[in-house]
C-alpha cells in the first residue's frame, strides 16, 4: 500500500513539472509576439506616406525621398450615349393601311381562305401569308373606336362603333344572341340552345354536375357564338376560352373580345387546338356543328387530348334530344339517330362514361386513367394509343 501512495506521488510531481514548462513556454510566446508587433510598429511608424491625387494618378513619398508613380482604378463610367429625342418613340414607321383593312386578320384573309380545300373546312384553318404577300401597313381601328366597357359591365354591353355589325342582331334576334340600342349593343345571355339566358342554362348543367365546388376552373367553349356561355361562366370565377370560325357570322369573336372573354378565330379540322395536353376541366359544345362523329372520332380525341383527367364534356343540340326536335332541325329521325349512335360509339371507344343525358343536355366524363382502356386496346385495337411521352404530337 505504501509502495502505492509513492508511485502515486511521483506521477503527480512529474505532471506539475510539465504543467509548469508548458505556462512558461506560452507565456515566452506571447512575449515574442508582442515584441515582434511593437517592433514593426515603429519601422512602419518611420515611413510617411502622403498620398497626392492628381487627375488618375498617386505620387507616394517614402523617408529616401525616392517618388513612386502609381495609376489609380478608374470606376468612372466612359462610354455614354445621349438620351434619345423625346419624340423618337412616336415616329410614325409604317403607314396606315386603307379603311378596308379594318377588319383585316393577317392568317384569317377571307379571300385567301378560298385558296385551300373545303374538305374537312380546311380552308377556315389558319393560313397565314406568304412573304410577297405581306401587307407592311398599321391596320386601323373601326371609324369612331372607343375604349371598351369595364368588366363586369362589358358582359352585358359593347360600343356600336368598335364592331359595327348588326348582322346578328337580325339573324339570331329570336334567340336573343345580340340587341342593337342606341350606340352600343346589348347582351341578353340568349343562345341558340339558351333562348333564356346562359345563365339558367348554366344553372341546368349546375344540377347535373357540380360547377361550384371548384374542381371545374377552366373550360372550352367550341364554337362559341357572342361567348355569352364564358360570360356568364366568367361571372362564376370559371375562366373559360371560346373559339370559333370567322364564317357568316362575322363578328362573332370580335363581340366577344369586347366583352372581355378570352377567345380565338379557330375551328376544329385538320390540325389540332393550340393548347396543352389536360388543360381544361370541361369542354362544352352547343349546336356547334362540329361533326363529332366523323373522321374516325378524331375531333373527339381532340377534345380528349385537351380535358384533363377526370374532366367533362357537355353537349347539347343536334343530335341530342333529337326525338323531340327533329322536325325542327328539318332533319330525319334516321339520320340524327345515326349520328348520335356514332358519337356514343367514339366516347365508349375513349373509355368516356355518359353521366346523364336531361332533356336538351348529355354529359360524358373522361376517366381519371386510361389503365383498362390499354387492356381494352389490345382486342379492339381502335383507336390506337400513341406510345410516345409527349401527348401534344398526337396530331
Amino acid at each position: 500500500m505504501a509502495k502505492f501512495s509513492l508511485n502515486s506521488y511521483m506521477n503527480f510531481k512529474h505532471n506539475k513539472i510539465n504543467l509548469y514548462y508548458l505556462t512558461i513556454v506560452t507565456i515566452l510566446c506571447t512575449i515574442s509576439y508582442l515584441y515582434g508587433a511593437y517592433n514593426h510598429s515603429i519601422r512602419g511608424g518611420q515611413t510617411t506616406r502622403t498620398s497626392v491625387v492628381s487627375d488618375k494618378k498617386i505620387n507616394i513619398c517614402t523617408d529616401n525621398n525616392s517618388t513612386k508613380v502609381e495609376n489609380l482604378l478608374d470606376f468612372q463610367p466612359h462610354h455614354q450615349g445621349s438620351d434619345p429625342p423625346s419624340t423618337a418613340a412616336r415616329e410614325v414607321h409604317l403607314p396606315p393601311c386603307d379603311l378596308n383593312y379594318t377588319d383585316y386578320t393577317p392568317c384569317e384573309d377571307a379571300k385567301r381562305s378560298l385558296r385551300f380545300p373545303r374538305d374537312r373546312l380546311i380552308y377556315r384553318e389558319r393560313h397565314c401569308p406568304e412573304k410577297d404577300e405581306l401587307i407592311k401597313c398599321r391596320v386601323p381601328a373601326p371609324y369612331g373606336y372607343t375604349v371598351p366597357f369595364r368588366w363586369p359591365e362589358s358582359r352585358d354591353f359593347a360600343w356600336y362603333n368598335n364592331a359595327p355589325y348588326k348582322h346578328l342582331t337580325e339573324e339570331k334576334k329570336k334567340q336573343n344572341w345580340i340587341h342593337f340600342e342606341g350606340d352600343r349593343f346589348r347582351f341578353p345571355g340568349g343562345g341558340t340552345m339558351f333562348p333564356n339566358g346562359a345563365d339558367k342554362y348554366i344553372d341546368d348543367i349546375g344540377k347535373l354536375i357540380n360547377l361550384e365546388d371548384g374542381s371545374i376552373r377552366t373550360a372550352i367553349d367550341t364554337g362559341c357564338g357572342v361567348a355569352s356561355f364564358g360570360a356568364y361562366l366568367l361571372s362564376r370565377d370559371i375562366l373559360t376560352v371560346s373559339f370559333a370560325p370567322r364564317d357568316t357570322h362575322i363578328a362573332q369573336v370580335q363581340f366577344a373580345l369586347e366583352r372581355g372573354v378570352p377567345a380565338l378565330i379557330g375551328v376544329l379540322a385538320s390540325i389540332r387546338l393550340p393548347y396543352p395536353s389536360r388543360a381544361f376541366d370541361m369542354a362544352h359544345c352547343s349546336r356547334c356543328l362540329i361533326p363529332w362523329g366523323l373522321n374516325d372520332g378524331l375531333y373527339l380525341m381532340e377534345v380528349d387530348r385537351v380535358l384533363r383527367p377526370g374532366g367533362y364534356w357537355v353537349l347539347s343540340g343536334p343530335p341530342i334530344n333529337w326525338e323531340g326536335h327533329w322536325k325542327g332541325w328539318e332533319r330525319t329521325k334516321e339520320d340524327l339517330k345515326a349520328e348520335q349512335d356514332k358519337i356514343e360509339a367514339v366516347a365508349k371507344s375513349l373509355c368516356w362514361k355518359k353521366l346523364v343525358q336531361s332533356g336538351d343536355i348529355a354529359i360524358w366524363q373522361k376517366p381519371s386513367n386510361h389503365i383498362h382502356c390499354k387492356a381494352t386496346r389490345k382486342v379492339i385495337k381502335q383507336p390506337r394509343f400513341c406510345p410516345a411521352k409527349d401527348y401534344d404530337i398526337a396530331w
